[in-house]
């Protein structure tokens, strides 16, 4: 599916959970999630996370709301627990149905997003390794003086920040000089279209969610 449309139906079912008390809804998408993460062969690392990480703060509303709200609401428990796996199993049905250079070339010309928002959001994540690799250089460096930098340092913070931004500079230097302009018309190497066949699919993807929320099921 284009990682646009995919990206309107997860935030429009995000929305609708949101607002709603039914246990199913939210379970379907816990299942759809791992559908699709076995569809992609996820690492079982990402089961792992997607299983653990949001354990204590489900743990957490579902103590609250079963032991110490004023009506001791059991279902409510089980719709706010449950929201939260749902909430991470919806972007684990984005994360591993497309890639975030596609979201963002979807985006660019799909959507019209401004070119310069879209490769400035390429190039920064991009940046990433060079800012891991360039921390790891200052931490080393400060060792070779007998000085010991932890990530709460705000010595690496400073110069971390300096870092970042004398490569933004460079990097918009390097937009300029290629062109990239805002409200420009711009060629692409990989043209990106919607088929046909990804409305029906996102309406009928909708419709039978929404046969979940308002269908009656607890």
């Amino acid at each position: 599916m284009n990682s646009t449309v995919l990206l309107i139906v997860v935030l429009l079912c995000g929305i609708e959970v949101s607002f709603t008390r039914v246990i199913s809804a939210n379970v379907l998408l816990v299942l759809v999630g791992l559908v699709i993460m076995l569809f992609r062969q996820a690492n079982w690392r990402s089961y792992v996370r997607l299983f653990l990480l949001p354990l204590l703060p489900a743990l957490g509303v579902w103590f609250s709301m079963t032991y110490f709200s004023v009506g001791h609401d059991i279902h409510f428990a089980w719709v706010l627990a449950t929201r939260i796996y749902a909430y991470s199993f919806l972007g684990a049905i984005f994360t591993f149905s497309t890639t975030i250079s596609q979201t963002l070339a979807s985006l660019e010309q799909n959507a019209h997003i401004p070119t310069t928002f879209v490769y400035g959001m390429l190039a920064a994540l991009n940046f990433v390794p060079k800012i891991r690799s360039e921390v790891q250089t200052i931490k080393v460096s400060a060792q070779m003086r007998g000085i010991t930098l932890h990530f709460w340092s705000p010595q690496l913070l400073f110069k971390s920040i300096l870092a970042a931004l004398k490569w933004s500079e460079n990097l918009a230097e390097a937009m300029t000089s290629h062109g990239f302009a805002e409200n420009k018309p711009r060629t692409h190497y990989s043209v990106i279209k919607i088929s046909w066949w990804n409305y029906p699919v996102a309406i009928i993807a909708l419709a039978i969610f929404q046969m979940f929320l308002f269908a009656g099921l607890p």
